[in-house]
């Protein structure tokens, strides 16, 4: 694969890359940087056969959807929709694929940055490394709103980001390693990266925590650590931007303690009074990541967003077509497509209801073929989200689709 397709790819696979989350079984699943998707965990740059990756070859709803009875939406909708840059393939075609599905099917797109911080560059004022200049003048067409994110916490939610440089996720320079969340060093570096980024994507919404909550289930002093850099970066950034909404996200399955790490957190309590620092209450919402999750969803099961009377958002969302064996884990995710069509008919009724500010579905496009690249056990970690795409890898829209595009062709009225 030529080296600048490889760099154009690495910015949208470790850009919009999420930290899945640990669920009622020891599993702890690691972010797809560039640096392992191109190196040995790599089949190879020509599509490998999908027996390798343990994914049938076959859509076993390829019939059932030949024809899809079109979606009767509402009228109007109070909310945005659209998708992240996560791509369908590691090719130059499946980055095509997806982005062009996300521009039709969407009004709003999610750019994450959760890979790093350029920490000692941010603190000292000098110029960023070229990989994280050219993420920043990759701004998306301002035909769609846009929301950035910025994590400060590392791809476990256990700690300080890493380092940003030549490619994200790189170890923490010294005395890096070893500075706490609410330090002066990293208070400055990270408002200096966040405003800097603001600049650059001129975003319409602005999330300065990515699930931040998971860290309250793993260590509660780092926890306060981060309220309080949360806090001052949420004032110093509204200070210059007031009219720009800033807020952190929560992820709700740890919310509601549905995950094993979060049996003993007060997350209630604690994310009650991280709101009166944000300006929208942002979830992070994957319902089949836990067997615990309660099969149907309850129609009831997000009312709790309403308790904080500020508007609400989903920064990142799906559910699984399919089933997904993990055989390196010896667990399988469940899922199919009528599962995955009812929970986005009840979401997005939930948003119209409850008037929220935007919904992003995470993937546009399964990833199966990119699964398929790699290596166990890493190919595992990228089949829990390869099938929660709106439409299938091989272009196929799946029975979700027609009610996604029911409530996007409704008139966008903010009220």
């Amino acid at each position: 694969m030529p080296s600048k397709s490889a760099a154009t790819l690495g910015r949208y696979l470790t850009g919009s890359v999420q930290q899945l989350i640990v669920l009622p079984m020891k599993l702890s699943f690691r972010l797809l940087a560039l640096s392992i998707v191109l190196g040995s965990f790599v089949v190879g740059c020509a599509p490998a056969g999908h027996e390798k990756s343990g994914i049938a070859p076959t859509d076993p709803g390829a019939a059932a959807s030949a024809h899809l009875p079109e979606y009767q939406g509402p009228a109007t909708r109070p909310f945005a929709m659209g998708f992240t840059r996560w791509p369908a393939d590691l090719t130059p075609e499946g980055v095509a694929a997806a982005q062009k599905f996300a521009d039709v099917h969407g009004d709003i797109l999610a750019v994450m940055f959760i890979g790093g911080i350029p920490w000692p560059q941010a603190l000292e004022g000098k110029p960023f490394p070229k990989d994280v200049q050219e993420t920043l003048a990759d701004r998306p067409s301002r035909e769609n709103k846009l929301f950035l994110s910025i994590s400060p916490l590392d791809r476990d939610r256990k700690g300080l980001a890493p380092y940003w440089g030549e490619k994200e996720n790189e170890p923490l320079p010294k005395p890096w390693d070893k500075e706490p969340l609410n330090s002066p060093r990293v208070k400055k570096a990270f408002l200096n990266f966040v405003l800097h980024s603001v600049k650059a994507m001129r975003p319409d919404y602005l999330a300065i925590g990515v699930e931040s909550n998971v860290l309250l289930s793993r260590d509660s002093s780092k926890w306060r650590q981060l309220k309080e850099l949360h806090r001052e970066t949420y004032s110093a950034v509204k200070k210059m931007n007031p009219k720009l909404p800033v807020f952190f996200t929560t992820e709700v399955l740890h919310y509601k303690r549905l995950a094993r790490d979060a049996k003993q957190s007060e997350q209630e309590k604690e994310v009650a009074e991280l709101m009166r620092h944000s300006d929208l209450f942002a979830m992070s919402l994957y319902p089949y990541m836990s067997l615990e999750t309660p099969r149907p969803l309850p129609e009831n099961f997000l009312d709790f967003a309403r308790r904080f009377k500020k508007p609400i958002a989903v920064s990142e969302s799906g559910m699984t077509s399919r089933d997904v064996p993990l055989k390196s884990y010896g667990v399988t995710l469940l899922g199919s497509e009528a599962e995955q069509r009812n929970f986005t008919e009840s979401l997005l009724k939930t948003a119209a209801r409850d008037k929220y500010e935007f919904v992003i579905n995470f993937a546009s496009t399964d990833s199966d073929r990119l699964v398929s690249r790699l290596r166990p056990p890493l190919d595992d970690l990228a089949r829990i989200w390869a099938f929660t795409g709106m439409q299938t890898g091989a272009g196929r829209p799946k029975p979700a689709l027609p009610v996604w595009d029911g409530f996007l062709k409704a008139k966008y009225v903010r009220q």
